[in-house]
């Protein structure tokens, strides 16, 4: 990379953790580049990480101009005036989204939805049992909100996701083209986990074999935990220097009295402190229930854990079917397959690295930015192109 693009790309990136991080300074302007695409998002954390700043990037990388306000930003429209794609990440069916959709649409630019989970229908409220853990005034407010996107989705051009699985979905409910640009690891994300990564691979194997699980939004993970239990129970018992370690926001009554004893806990970390968290693990558990909304998600768990060489068990399910079992990781059918890929992991230190450092070398030639950027900017180029096209041959 050039001295002129490497600067580009850090000060992106600078603005860009200031907004994860929760920095006032939510969007920038536009950036140099031949086409010009203009990002609109909410700052909701991951999706917001993966999908805009990580695609943005590529977009960088490619010579492709972007810019990124939030849905609610009154200077949405004023961009919308000037760019060649509208793509909406994941937003509210805002007055100010619409604003910058009938700009687009004057102008004859084409809009896209972007999504990296199952936003659009209230089927949500059955596969994550928010009625459990929400009041009715709370459900109510979320049922709002999908039918909202629901309505936002039917409204656009075409839609881009995170998986095969969420594309097929979101084309055979709207009957609109649907494309996949997978969740990317960014230049910072590599840089930041390689020396991490050196490390412990240079350090011996501790005494103690920790099981890791890194949950994420509050009230969300725990029956995706629970999938694995019956086996992590197994293997704490039958190997007493193992333990479990969950990461992030968790309710620790959902767990077994029996296992507390068993389980360390950590607060939820920041993004530029993650690699570093789950490098204490030895093994990275990736369960998720088996629902479309959790068949939806990105393998986003896995790529973080192997950039610092931790091998996972998965889920054998949609998110995951890209791991090699065996080779950069195991998955996961049934108990009796929960049980022996920790056991594999858990047994064999040289295994465990030897998995890692696979899982690694898969991430790095398939699952960064650097790499999808090509194709990312090659299906945008490609749409507005078509566009330009069709709009010459009706004039």
């Amino acid at each position: 990379m050039s001295h002129h693009w490497k600067n580009l790309v850090q000060r992106a990136l600078h603005r860009a953790y200031r907004v994860v991080r929760g920095g006032s300074d939510f969007g920038w302007g536009w950036t140099q580049g031949a086409l010009r695409v203009l990002f609109a998002g909410s700052n909701n954390g991951a999706s917001f990480r993966y999908r805009v700043l990580h695609q943005s990037e590529q977009l960088t990388l490619q010579n492709i101009a972007h810019a990124c306000r939030s849905d609610h930003d009154l200077q949405l429209v004023h961009h919308a005036r000037t760019c060649d794609l509208l793509y909406l990440c994941r937003t509210d069916d805002t007055r100010q989204v619409r604003a910058a959709i009938t700009a687009a649409r004057e102008r004859n630019v084409p809009v896209l939805y972007d999504t990296d989970d199952l936003t659009w229908t209230e089927r949500i409220v059955e596969y994550c049992r928010l009625e459990e853990r929400h009041s009715p005034a709370e459900v109510a407010a979320f049922r709002a909100g999908f039918r909202r996107v629901e309505q936002l989705i039917d409204d656009v051009d075409a839609l881009v996701a995170s998986t095969d699985y969420l594309a097929t979905a979101l084309a055979s409910h709207f009957g609109k083209p649907a494309y996949v640009n997978a969740n990317a690891l960014s230049r910072q994300a590599v840089a930041t986990a390689e020396p991490i990564y050196r490390q412990r691979i240079a350090s011996p194997p501790g005494p103690t074999v920790v099981m890791g699980y890194f949950s994420g939004w509050p009230k969300a993970h725990e029956p995706d935990l629970a999938v694995a239990l019956p086996a992590i129970r197994r293997v704490l018992a039958e190997l007493p220097f193992t333990r479990l370690r969950i990461v992030g926001h968790f309710d620790l009554a959902l767990l077994p009295a029996d296992l507390r004893p068993q389980v360390e806990t950590a607060p939820f970390v920041p993004y530029e402190r993650l690699f570093a968290e789950i490098a204490r693990a030895d093994i990275n558990l990736a369960p998720i229930v088996d629902n479309p909304h959790r068949r939806a998600k990105s393998a986003v768990k896995f790529l973080e854990a192997a950039l610092v060489g931790v091998p996972t068990v998965a889920s054998d399910l949609e998110p995951y079917r890209d791991i090699v079992h065996g080779r950069t990781g195991f998955l996961a059918a049934d108990d009796a397959g929960w049980y022996a890929g920790i056991m594999a992991l858990a047994a064999d230190p040289a295994r465990r690295c030897a998995i890692g450092a696979a899982a690694r070398d898969q991430v790095l030639a398939r699952d960064t930015t650097t790499v999808r950027a090509p194709g990312f900017a090659a299906l945008l180029s490609r749409l507005i192109a078509a566009r330009r096209a069709a709009q010459g041959q009706s004039s």
